[in-house]
């Protein structure tokens, strides 16, 4: 299959954004180790000490939209192969990424709370800013569920149409794989299960994000 020249600016546009947001994913893990944040946060923490995940996740909000503009090159470049397969995927993927910063932003408002938090002697104010966070934790935990969701169904969806497409095969099935890893990483991470998971499929995911997104920028 061909791709149409005309929309080549939003193919390299795309393309840089893809791989970059891959960059920062792997940044984002590595952020993660080097601070030994766990995958699920806990209000104690979080309150004690909220700089490691308030930078992480502001990583994670520069990736994150970032994608968007990933997604629309994707669906520009494959529109051709199958139009409805990708007109669903892109929606997907668009609406997870409300749903990510919704989620980030409730970490990241944490942060004025923290010191309130640590400087309070009574245990009432204590325990009222501890009911804060937990209730802030909870909000998080389901946003970045739902988009994670969404966002990888939208991945799997685009690594199927990418078996047709100009993209080849391997980069489709690594967009399968990682898909179908990271969509059960919070699951697999809030039931306990070992760290490798999780983090497995975010290192495809972001693998993919380069490599899809350097093949998209070429297309440009």
């Amino acid at each position: 299959m061909s791709v149409d020249p005309s929309w080549k600016g939003l193919y390299k546009a795309g393309g840089f954004s893809l791989a970059a947001g891959g960059v920062l994913l792997f940044m984002f893990v590595l952020s993660k180790i080097i601070t030994q944040q766990p995958l699920v946060l806990t209000p104690e923490a979080v309150l004690e000490n909220p700089i490691p995940p308030t930078i992480s996740f502001l990583i994670a909000i520069i990736g994150e939209v970032l994608l968007m503009f990933g997604i629309l090159g994707l669906y520009l470049s494959l529109k051709d192969v199958k139009k409805t397969h990708m007109l669903i995927a892109t929606g997907f993927g668009l609406a997870a990424v409300p749903m990510f910063l919704a989620s980030r932003g409730q970490i990241i408002s944490l942060l004025p709370i923290s010191g309130k938090y640590m400087a309070a002697t009574s245990e009432t104010m204590r325990a009222a800013y501890l009911a804060s966070a937990t209730l802030a934790l909870a909000r998080e935990n389901t946003y970045a569920t739902m988009a994670m969701v969404l966002l990888n169904i939208a991945v799997i969806i685009i690594g199927f149409t990418m078996l047709k497409g100009v993209f080849g095969k391997g980069i489709g099935y690594l967009a399968i794989v990682a898909g179908i890893i990271t969509i059960f990483a919070p699951t697999l991470a809030t039931m306990g299960a070992p760290i490798i998971i999780p983090i497995t499929g975010l290192v495809l995911s972001g693998i993919w994000n380069i490599v899809a997104g350097v093949k998209l920028y070429k297309l440009g």
